[in-house]
């Protein structure tokens, strides 16, 4: 093969290189994913990059064929793409953050050599997101309990169904999410989509095949979940499938829906006939080389400098000081400081805060008000006031209702609450961020991500529990009546 084949590949491979090292949080963070060996959802990631990179070199004749026009278009794409994800990074939106990556290299890639370039490589760079973690699997987990409880009340044994749980007279199963067949699903489509692309079949005929394989994924969990709980059933609890694993067995299962899958796909729709085969290059010429550099200079460009920008702004304004609401709250009479109830129920959990604080406030009447507070002087992916990281209800609290109030010092969001014993609670809370109130994680989120482009936002929440007596009424208008009486803004 001519050296000319595989020239572009490598500046392709260079765009790869550069955009997982600058955009490395993301690289991180998908690579954790692929070697998770407790939920194994995405442990085929390294199988789905080498079809990949094998899909890109099986391209290279057309690749190098392919006339280099760099795209000012798809300059201005990366660009606001690039933004996008800082925006993202920065509020620790992990599921924003990570599927913009391939984006930004295929646009990289499209910026430096042209649309008839992106184009052929739209495919592989879409292929990705098949080890993405963007596949959620509670739809598939709901739809699962619901087709136990049909089978099961058509078959037996008789069972009661609470929620994910199902009950029968001599033990429990619980359709967790990963019994939801998530991971069936997702190879399921990926082996579709590439055997779509191997014959080169249309996209009606494609369309036909992800919806037959996604039919046999959903009938091959189904079997499994089916045939664990009888087996647990008929053995008292003691099968292999219910003590030790099932997984294995699920994939054996699956391994006969893809052979049906294979059987039954050539009736969908007839082979397309291969593309007419490409001759090899001759080696570019100088104007081709031109472009190329060109092309390659202003994509490079666009990948590097907007987060050295991102980064040199963020340190040319340092952080705030620390304030923490709970810390400078005072409140009016007949409200005043309290002892904390150390045996309290409420423990909130955020880890890497950079402070913490808990108060309480009475009256001369049994009315309590616990209050928290926690500050951030800069957020960053496990040190957040939203995401994995932080729970404000705790381990020992269960959200039973959520809604919005109004009141004089502004909106709260109030969630009802119930501890392990029943007792239930109210809980009023809101987000401060570069000095403005939310009640929406999703919405302070992104306003900290906008304003983290450019410097370094303080971070912080503030919540207010107190106990429901005879109904949360109560506990609402003891609340109103706290917050009337504080400096709260």
């Amino acid at each position: 093969m001519r050296a000319s084949s595989y020239r572009r590949l490598y500046w392709i491979a260079a765009l790869a290189c550069v955009t997982a090292l600058v955009f490395w949080p993301s690289t991180r963070f998908l690579y954790g994913k692929w070697v998770d060996k407790a939920s194994l959802t995405y442990t085929h990631g390294w199988l789905i990059l080498l079809i990949c990179i094998a899909l890109v070199v099986r391209s290279r004749r057309e690749l190098a064929a392919a006339p280099v026009r760099p795209s000012p278009r798809a300059a201005l794409a990366l660009a606001a793409t690039i933004v996008v994800w800082l925006i993202s990074y920065r509020a620790s939106i992990e599921g924003l953050e990570v599927p913009l990556q391939p984006l930004i290299f295929w646009l990289a890639v499209t910026t430096a050599f042209g649309w008839q370039v992106g184009r052929l490589m739209l495919f592989p760079v879409a292929y990705l997101y098949f080890a993405e973690p963007i596949w959620y699997g509670t739809p598939l987990q709901a739809l699962t309990v619901h087709v136990m409880r049909g089978a099961l009340a058509v078959t037996g044994p008789p069972a009661l169904v609470e929620g994910d749980y199902i009950r029968l007279s001599n033990g429990t199963f619980i359709i967790e999410e990963g019994c939801s067949g998530l991971h069936f699903m997702i190879v399921g489509l990926a082996i579709a989509a590439l055997y779509g692309e191997q014959r080169h079949d249309s996209w009606p005929v494609r369309v036909r095949q992800l919806a037959l394989v996604a039919v046999l994924a959903l009938l091959a969990n189904w079997v499994r979940v089916y045939t664990v709980i009888q087996a647990g059933y008929l053995t008292n609890m003691q099968s292999y499938l219910v003590r030790v694993s099932h997984y294995g067995f699920g994939w054996g299962v699956f391994a006969v829906a893809l052979f049906v899958f294979f059987w039954l796909a050539p009736y969908l729709g007839p082979e397309s006939p291969p593309p007419a085969a490409v001759a090899a290059p001759a080696p570019p010429g100088a104007d081709v080389q031109r472009a190329e550099l060109t092309g390659m200079a202003m994509s490079l460009a666009i990948l590097l400098v907007l987060p050295a920008l991102n980064t040199m702004l963020r340190m040319a304004r340092p952080a705030a000081p620390l304030v923490n609401p709970a810390a400078v709250l005072e409140s009016q009479p007949p409200w005043q400081a309290v002892p904390v109830d150390v045996r309290s129920a409420w423990l909130p959990i955020f880890l890497g805060a950079d402070d913490l604080k808990r108060r309480a406030f009475g009256t001369t009447g049994d009315d309590t008000v616990e209050v928290f507070g926690v500050a951030y002087i800069v957020q960053r992916q496990g040190a957040e006031l939203v995401g994995e990281s932080g729970s404000l209800l705790g381990d020992g609290l269960q959200l039973l209702v959520e809604r919005v109030v109004s009141t004089r010092a502004g909106r709260f969001s109030e969630a009802e609450v119930a501890d392990r014993a029943g007792a239930r609670s109210l809980i009023w809370a809101r987000y401060q961020v570069a000095g403005r109130n939310f009640v929406s994680p999703v919405i302070q989120q992104l306003w900290y991500g906008i304003n983290a482009l450019v410097w370094q936002p303080p971070a912080s929440l503030i919540a207010l529990r107190t106990t429901c007596h005879n109904d949360c009424s109560g506990a609402r208008s003891t609340l109103a009546e706290f917050v009337a009486h504080s400096d709260l803004r």
